[in-house]
């Protein structure tokens, strides 16, 4: 340790803006994360709600920011990368240093890593075979989302799905799904003036004009002097399945959400 230290001291003052961020990495680097308990876990629950969900949203489904819920980042996934992403933020990126200090960062660490990996523990009673036949057929879920890039783009991409979310949560988005909406798929109604009604989720507004994807998947764009009413009332394009499907077929449903992990 001694041999690297006095090259450091050594250093000039012009150079000393370096010294800092190396010896955080390297403090990171040597640290477990002693916070990654269900006590460090929640209490990095609300340090997110305060520092990061304006970017990330309530739970990390992305927004703004990227989605924290698929497990992987661009920055790398150990609690040593992670710590220095939240620490010191992204340079040439909108992701900024937290103003935090140590200790919540690491908590917010583990609540993260959590977020990647909710389901991973949970083991679904249905039958994930009988499950993909109904999320294929039935269901119709592919019109809207992509598995391994398969799919429609109006809902949430589901590579990872059973990774990130847990049993109760995908049952719960399948019986109402209006619940919880990533802020990227909330969609609106836009009443036109000529007598069109067009759905789908808000790509930009601003005070002149909105812009919407339509069900077909194609932007539209919209003057609001056109404009009769934009309603934000039912903010999920997608059905709710609560009597669509008996028991036993939302249990199979869930089971195959569920198995969807990624690369293992």
């Amino acid at each position: 340790m001694n041999g690297c230290i006095l090259p450091l001291i050594s250093m000039t003052r012009g150079t000393s803006h370096f010294l800092f961020p190396l010896l955080l990495i390297t403090a990171a680097q040597a640290q477990t994360n002693r916070f990654d308990t269900a006590e460090g876990v929640e209490e990095g629950r609300a340090l997110f709600q305060i520092h990061c969900t304006y970017c990330h949203g309530a739970r990390g489904e992305g927004g703004h920011g990227a989605d924290l819920t698929t497990g992987a980042y661009r920055q790398g996934g150990s609690d040593a990368d992670l710590f220095m992403t939240v620490r010191e933020g992204i340079p040439g990126t909108e992701m900024p240093s937290v103003r935090a200090n140590d200790t919540e960062v690491w908590k917010m660490v583990a609540f993260v890593k959590k977020l990647g990996s909710a389901g991973l523990s949970e083991k679904a009673t249905g039958d994930p075979v009988a499950g993909k036949a109904i999320y294929r057929g039935k269901g119709g879920c592919p019109a809207c989302h992509a598995i391994n890039g398969e799919g429609g783009s109006l809902g949430p991409e589901l590579t990872t799905v059973g990774r990130s979310r847990g049993l109760k949560f995908l049952e719960e988005s399948l019986v109402n799904p209006d619940a919880d909406v990533p802020i990227r798929y909330r969609s609106i109604r836009v009443l036109t003036k000529s007598g069109q009604t067009i759905t789908g989720p808000r790509l930009n507004e601003d005070d002149v004009s909105i812009q919407v994807r339509d069900e077909k998947e194609n932007p539209r764009s919209f003057l609001k002097e056109n404009i009769t009413e934009i309603k934000r009332d039912k903010p999920s394009q997608m059905p709710a399945y609560g009597t669509a499907l008996s028991k036993k077929e939302l249990e199979d449903l869930v089971a195959y959400l569920s198995s969807l992990r990624g690369v293992k």
